[in-house]
């Protein structure tokens, strides 16, 4: 969100709920609000068809009438702002039945606080934005086709991006690189609006875009920095705010789009900048798309000399005429002067004649693309084909989508990993005495009690529990990995060799299993677990893809990889270990298969095979371990799933003995931190059961001020407590009191930056919530006992 005021009209007919939304909007820093309220119906339908506000919260019941009503009446009047529905409590019915109705989101108010009203109105204008946006590149597209010349192709841009953005002041400026000067087929402008004649332009804002490639906000502070960088050269009295993107075409840049004020600083935003640079490369290969019909016409004057095919057709779709560069397109047809053009041809010939007028198409000949406008003569019983190649065109625009799509694909599954995230957190704090309690009280029970088998089934189910949340966490990239130099080969041989291969291989008997290891494959830099993960969901994945019977083939070599094979992610060059998972089973459909590391998508009949992680795991360690992923599939034929890890140079790191005994036990003096109640009364029961004496603090504020009158052997931090104070905030802050202070980290979600960084300060573990009585008495001992160490000054 930019700094402007986004104006809000809540319609409810009870003043509390009013008092309650103002308070939560107040609560709201990440942007600014105006609340408006109105409590009757028609008074607020009167109101919302004056189209001042930029979000409207209407409540489900308002008295007699209903605000399902009220939201259908008032977009059939005209109403483009989004609309959230209020109701007291959730209903799948009213949920559906308000989408319906055109709400763009469903809120229930028992559950409503700050971050989620400002999430729903953030995402309802954002995706209220973006459906501007697609319109407008539709009307920009339609208008290629419709508009006769350039000028009018102008206009048009123009009347279109007004509905987004001021364009009181705009131009469109081409660039002439063999002249070195700009001409203007569209301008409006208040002061300069005879400025139409071509001009060269240096150290201009235009010319700065032009050269730079990079959209340019140009506020006043903006403005001074690059004049006094010599960037460009200020004369007469500037605009207070000049907005310029480049149009660009893979050739590289045309030209530039802007928009100025000369009296109003304020009226755009850096929203308002991301919109011209999304749309100035559509309109960019409009405007080429539109030169190049142009050239075609003005060429078509000479057909045999034109370097582009021309030929002319009868009605009944005789070739009368081609020009030498038609050569390729006869051939292709096998047809000479005289002779009858196939049939889609001879179709679109007919389709031409019945409207009457131009028309464009793309047509494929082989490997080659070609751009086609039709022209008929209708009285003289024939019709020219101005033709055009646009194969490089259309690799171009391929390869764009690609990017787009990898592009899309990373930031679904980042948005993904943020609420996988969140959500792996409040389990793990949730789960904490579910996990511990069970042993604390297995410690009390004499050995015959007869609930001791039903304690441990808790247990277990709750370890369960963890091992998902774990899973999420795996997914979310937010797990805590410990990375070391590692054969892959031994990994692969580790989890082929395991109960847990034997285990799913005898579920699958009718699959044959191959392994082909490349003994040359060197190290990488990575965790042993996760791989181990990797290779188990991706084997697991092939099995399953098998019911019938098949191969399955693990695979692993070295090579210098530039690019993948089939492009599904981007990757850097450089020297890759690569490991391959191969199976002969279902594969997968193309729909399908840019969705396949989303958590929870899937195919297989729901609940009967794990957690529907499997994919979106390997995913995230794939990603964390700088890797890339790429996968080949055809239906019925099979799919292969391939994993590049980048080498080291590295040696493996000696292995050491960590099974000794350690006495959990202790008398020392611990100080637990950490904002949940029950959380802080976890730790405090485990800790005094092993001895030790125990205070505990609510907050990092809190821990701070006991520490400045107090001493601690060790400080248990939670990393995420107050919003702008967490655990390495909280450490900081204590090691100025306390210099070389112990302390252990545990959390459910840690961010791994900042957990290293509290590691390189001082603090001795980190330890995962949930945690159990012999995970945290092993950590907090180890910490206590290690020697003090001498930094030196």
């Amino acid at each position: 969100m930019d700094n402007s005021i986004i104006k809000v009209l809540l319609v409810d007919d009870d003043d509390d709920d009013y008092l309650i939304t103002s308070d939560l909007i107040s609560e709201i820093k990440r942007s600014r609000y105006k609340l408006d309220w109105i409590p009757i119906y028609d008074k607020a339908l009167e109101v919302i068809g004056q189209h001042r506000h930029d979000v409207y919260l209407v409540d489900y019941r308002l008295g007699k009438q209903s605000g399902l009503d009220l939201i259908q009446k008032a977009i059939a009047a005209g109403c483009s702002a989004p609309m959230i529905l209020l109701t007291g409590q959730g209903d799948s019915d009213v949920d559906i039945r308000a989408s319906e109705a055109g709400a763009m989101d469903y809120l229930v108010k028992s559950k409503l606080d700050s971050s989620i009203l400002e999430r729903s109105i953030r995402y309802s204008i954002q995706r209220k934005r973006a459906g501007e946006i697609q319109s407008v590149l539709f009307k920009i597209s339609e208008a290629v086709n419709l508009s006769p010349n350039l000028e009018e192709l102008s206009n048009t841009i123009n009347e279109v991006l007004s509905t987004l953005v001021d364009t009181t002041n705009i131009y469109i400026a081409l660039y002439d690189e063999d002249e070195d000067i700009y001409s203007y087929p569209f301008v409006r402008d208040e002061r300069e609006a005879d400025r139409l004649g071509p001009e060269r332009l240096p150290n201009t804002f235009t010319d700065y875009v032009r050269k730079t490639g990079i959209p340019l906000y140009a506020d006043v502070e903006t403005q001074k920095r690059l004049n006094e960088e010599k960037q460009i050269i200020m004369s007469g009295e500037p605009s207070p705010i000049w907005l310029g993107a480049p149009l660009k075409i893979p050739k590289g840049v045309i030209g530039v789009l802007a928009v100025q004020s000369y009296t109003d600083p304020d009226i755009y935003t850096k929203d308002d900048l991301d919109l011209l640079s999304y749309v100035s490369g559509h309109i960019a290969m409009a405007f080429e798309r539109k030169r190049a019909e142009e050239e075609i016409r003005n060429l078509a004057k000479f057909p045999s000399e034109n370097p582009n095919p021309v030929l002319r057709v009868a009605r009944d779709g005789t070739l009368l005429y081609a020009n030498k560069a038609s050569r390729f397109l006869q051939d292709y047809w096998e047809a000479a002067i005289g002779m009858i053009l196939p049939e889609d041809i001879r179709t679109k010939i007919i389709d031409v004649f019945a409207q009457g007028r131009n028309r464009d198409d793309e047509y494929c000949c082989g490997d080659l693309a070609y751009s086609f406008t039709y022209s008929p003569s209708v009285e003289e019983g024939y019709v020219n084909i101005y033709a055009q190649n646009i194969t490089q065109r259309k690799k171009s625009e391929q390869q764009r989508k690609t990017l787009q799509d990898q592009l899309t694909r990373a930031e679904r599954m980042e948005s993904l990993g943020i609420l996988a995230g969140g959500v792996a957190h409040d389990l793990n704090n949730i789960l904490g005495p579910l996990v511990a309690y069970p042993e604390i009280i297995m410690m009390k029970l004499p050995g015959d009690s007869p609930i001791r088998s039903e304690i441990t089934k808790i247990e277990k189910s709750a370890q369960r529990a963890a091992e998902v949340v774990q899973d999420l966490l795996t997914m979310a990239r937010r797990g805590r990995y410990e990375m070391t130099p590692v054969e892959l080969n031994e990994v692969v041989n580790s989890y082929v060799q395991s109960p847990d291969f034997a285990s799913v291989a005898s579920k699958h008997c009718k699959v044959g299993v191959v392994v082909d290891l490349d003994e040359d494959v060197p190290m990488i830099h990575g965790s042993v677990s996760h791989l181990y993960k990797i290779i188990m969901n991706l084997v697991i994945n092939a099995f399953e893809a098998m019911p019938e019977g098949g191969e399955l083939k693990i695979s692993s070599e070295t090579r210098h990889i530039e690019k993948l094979m089939c492009g599904f992610d981007n990757i850097e060059a450089g020297q890759y270990a690569i490991m391959s998972v191969y199976d002969t089973g279902l594969g997968i459909r193309k729909e399908d298969q840019k969705h396949l590391f989303e958590p929870f998508y899937t195919k297989k009949k729901l609940g009967s095979s794990g957690s529907g992680l499997g994919l979106a795991i390997v995913y995230g360690v794939v990603k964390d371990h700088n890797g890339y992923i790429d996968v080949k599939s055809k239906l019925n034929e099979g799919t292969e799933f391939i994993v590049y890890l980048p080498v080291t140079k590295e040696s493996a790191v000696p292995e050491t003995d960590d099974q000794a005994v350690i006495d959990i036990r202790g008398s020392e003096k611990i100080l637990v931190v950490d904002d949940l109640e029950e959380q802080r009364e976890l730790a405090s029961i485990i800790l005094r059961s092993l001895g030790y004496k125990v205070q505990v603090a609510s907050g990092g504020r809190e821990a701070v001020e006991y520490l400045k009158h107090n001493q601690a052997d060790l400080v248990i931090l939670d990393m995420i407590m107050e919003e702008d104070f967490d655990g390495l905030q909280t450490y900081q802050a204590i090691i100025k009191i306390h210099p070389g202070q112990k302390a252990i980290i545990a959390s459910g979600f840690s961010e791994t930056d900042r957990v290293k960084q509290a590691e390189k300060l001082g603090v001795g573990r980190y330890i995962r919530k949930p945690y159990t009585m012999q995970i945290l008495g092993k950590s907090i001992r180890e910490v206590l006992d290690e020697k003090s160490q001498m930094v030196s000054a």
